[in-house]
């Protein structure tokens, strides 16, 4: 399989990841861990940092930080989700914050000067050559550079298969999705990258799952709960055993050692 270009599904992914409380879950715990991990250094008002969003879609995220002051550069390998993320920064008067790179990750050009911060969420897990992706990364980073990785969680597809009973999924080991929509193609076992990322010489400052329970929830449970209660336990449980395991996606946040 190729890596996958999502001009064909912009809008569905759009509607589907952050139009509701998925997407919101997931905003509120990689602000989180920013916060805690990155300090000072995060908050409105510091030296804005520089950060590369790569592969980062429409820029929902990027434009939470790009309020807090921060310089963006995002790429993507979609033409289609550059032009939206760059209406959305002009719409949200967010432009003059943002460079805009219509490319692949593999492609990315040498910057100058390397970034602070580089940000690669719900990517690798669509690429055939992940580990390829994570040494591009490193090379964009300055000493002493965060790296932010979110990546589908093979443990959760399993358990989520378990649970429904899609027994033969597991059998036939068919965990990936088929190319035709919104299931990953290559989801990934976070011991296998946080092995990886040791190798680089990579320090790891937090690990957190992402939607941890919210997804395993029956669909009328989820709609009489609330969401703020919900995003509060997210929170709470998300970087405790077993649970933090089995997030439909894990975050690693590492930082370059030299």
């Amino acid at each position: 399989m190729q890596d996958r270009n999502f001009d064909d599904l912009a809008v569905q992914f759009s509607n589907r990841i952050y139009s509701g409380t998925k997407g919101r879950i997931r905003l509120a715990l990689l602000e989180r861990d920013l916060d805690e991990c990155l300090g000072d250094a995060f908050v409105a008002g510091s030296t804005p940092l520089r950060v590369l969003d790569a592969g980062g879609g429409e820029g929902q995220f990027a434009r939470s930080l790009a309020r807090r002051g921060h310089k963006l550069t995002l790429c993507d390998h979609s033409q289609v989700m550059i032009e939206n993320a760059r209406q959305a920064a002009e719409r949200d008067n967010l432009a003059g914050d943002f460079h805009f790179l219509p490319c692949s990750i593999q492609s990315l050009p040498d910057p100058d000067p390397l970034f602070d911060l580089v940000l690669c969420h719900a990517v690798l897990e669509w690429v055939s050559d992940w580990q390829g992706v994570v040494t591009k990364l490193i090379t964009q980073m300055a000493p002493g550079a965060v790296l932010s990785l979110m990546f589908y969680n093979q443990h959760s597809t399993v358990f989520r298969s378990l649970v429904r009973g899609y027994f033969d999924r597991i059998k036939q080991d068919k965990l990936a999705g088929s190319g035709q929509g919104l299931t990953p193609l290559y989801p990934l076992l976070p011991e296998q990258v946080l092995a990886f990322m040791a190798d680089q010489g990579m320090e790891v400052l937090c690990q957190s799952g992402i939607r941890v329970f919210h997804d395993y929830m029956h669909k009328d449970i989820r709609e009489r709960r609330s969401e703020q209660d919900i995003i509060a336990l997210e929170k709470q449980f998300s970087r405790v055993e077993p649970y933090r395991s089995l997030g439909r996606y894990y975050h690693i946040l590492a930082r370059t050692t030299s």
